[in-house]
């Protein structure tokens, strides 16, 4: 059974905001047009094939942990730390540059006392410090620009910031630290939405930058390992390895995150029935390259076992979905078309 274009559109666009984007169960998705909603399909695909092709992904943490030691002079430590104590350049929200350790100490003195202040003490956090980062391999002065642009986007509305792109590690990555309180006083507080709205901010960026970026989530794509904390990182690099640390989990766990992934896995199984009932045969050949990310992600393989029941459950959802209408030389043809250097050309994630 074949569905026409709106249809294919619509249940697209359904389906891909509930596996891209986390949205609040009481908002209501605004009414959209028709020319709006081809505008959104059209974005929508774009994001599929970023996808489906591992694009690699941006970074977005914050760094300094709300209990840990706040006011000035945890501010001021840190900005000494960014800036290899005045010997690397950092830019504020003007577009001024600070640099030497004399230019540090007057940009310092500027946060304490200018604007609202930051005392030298304080029990809650008065600055984020926020790092942006990218995979090796990716282009320094790129990421450099976008994280300006980003910054300027997202906090420059009078609140004060300075950033320092970093090139002594593999990873190019940019710090950015920006003042809680903006010029009328109120305190950035910004939520996991908010996060995940910067990862697509400074992806978005990096791409007018002629860099490609993705922002998904980890669900998303099915992987099941989480970034190792820095700290796990700097241990590896010396030899050595955390006693926390725990390279298989527990039985329960896995069921837990086997559960976790069933929503983004019932998404995609919404855009692949889509898709492979298009009249399109671009969108039809877009199906059988979604069947194959699904089969390999990682959650496919740690997909817990607890009997021969669930064995046989497993090797039968392992089974491959039958697209109708496709042939062989077609998916071929759509996997050149997402993969043009190859599949496996591309900095490391």
């Amino acid at each position: 059974m074949s569905f026409p274009k709106t249809y294919v559109d619509q249940m697209l666009l359904n389906w891909g905001d509930r596996l891209f984007h986390d949205q609040l169960r009481h908002v209501r998705a605004p009414r959209m047009s028709r020319g709006d909603r081809g505008g959104s399909a059209r974005r929508m695909r774009e994001q599929l094939a970023r996808t489906l092709r591992r694009t690699p992904e941006v970074m977005v943490k914050i760094t300094n942990k709300a209990s840990g030691a706040q006011g000035m002079g945890a501010v001021r430590r840190h900005l000494r730390y960014i800036s290899r104590n005045g010997k690397v350049e950092l830019e504020d929200q003007d577009g001024m540059t600070v640099l030497g350790r004399e230019a540090l100490h007057d940009l310092t003195d500027a946060w304490r006392l200018g604007g609202w202040g930051i005392p030298e003490e304080s029990r809650r956090r008065e600055v984020f410090n926020v790092l942006l980062s990218m995979p090796p391999g990716t282009d320094r002065q790129a990421v450099r620009h976008a994280a300006r642009a980003f910054a300027a986007q997202e906090f420059g509305d009078g609140r004060r910031y300075v950033f320092a792109a970093h090139d002594d590690e593999a990873h190019p990555h940019v710090h950015l630290s920006v003042q809680i309180r903006g010029p009328e006083g109120k305190r950035l507080n910004p939520r996991k939405q908010d996060l995940q709205r910067w990862r697509e901010r400074f992806a978005a960026q990096l791409r007018e930058h002629g860099v490609e970026a993705n922002a998904t989530r980890r669900l998303t794509r099915g992987e099941t390992r989480r970034y190792p904390k820095q700290a796990v990182v700097h241990l590896t690099t010396r030899g050595e390895m955390a006693r926390y640390w725990r390279s298989e989990a527990d039985l329960s766990s896995r069921h837990a995150l086997w559960a976790a992934h069933a929503a983004p896995l019932e998404a995609w199984q919404g855009v692949l029935h889509a898709m492979a009932g298009s009249l399109s045969a671009d969108d039809r050949s877009l199906a059988a390259v979604v069947n194959d990310f699904m089969r390999t992600m990682p959650v496919q393989h740690d997909r817990p076992e607890t009997g021969r029941r669930d064995r046989d459950v497993r090797q039968r959802d392992r089974k491959p979905v039958q697209v109708p209408e496709l042939r062989h030389a077609r998916r071929g043809e759509a996997q050149r078309e997402l993969f043009p250097k190859g599949p496996d050309v591309g900095p490391e994630r």
